[in-house]
């Protein structure tokens, strides 16, 4: 079973649940989605966990790497069918848990509450 969007719900209405574009990211500076390697991520939408010591900058699992403690996005290319894709990735810990993933749950609550996705059944 996975979650997409659902079909007709347009892409910027995803702005209201706080996701952005791969390139408005980019764009803003931050550093899991800026280069070659990232460039095909650009027309996805995605949302991450906030730093709490600079709300307005990615968590990120270390000030070294790009990758993000907690990232939600919609895949955009026809062959992801606008699927909703999870990672997370655990800092100075071996999991992830409670506040960490209220942007995780608190936005699929809200989603499904309004019905822009839907469940879609894998085949086998």
């Amino acid at each position: 079973m996975s979650l997409r969007l659902k079909e007709g719900v347009p892409f910027e209405a995803l702005k209201k649940y706080g996701f952005r574009t791969g390139k408005e990211w980019a764009d803003s500076g931050e550093r899991c989605l800026v280069g070659l390697g990232y460039e095909y991520q650009h027309g996805w939408w995605h949302k991450f966990s906030m730093d709490e010591e600079e709300p307005e900058k990615v968590a990120y699992t270390d000030d070294e790497y790009d990758i993000p403690m907690v990232q939600i996005s919609i895949r955009t290319q026809e062959s992801f069918g606008n699927d909703l894709y999870i990672d997370c990735a655990p800092s100075c810990t071996y999991h992830i848990g409670g506040h960490e993933l209220t942007v995780l749950t608190d936005t699929l609550f809200d989603m499904i509450s309004d019905g822009v996705l839907e469940k879609v059944e894998e085949k086998p």
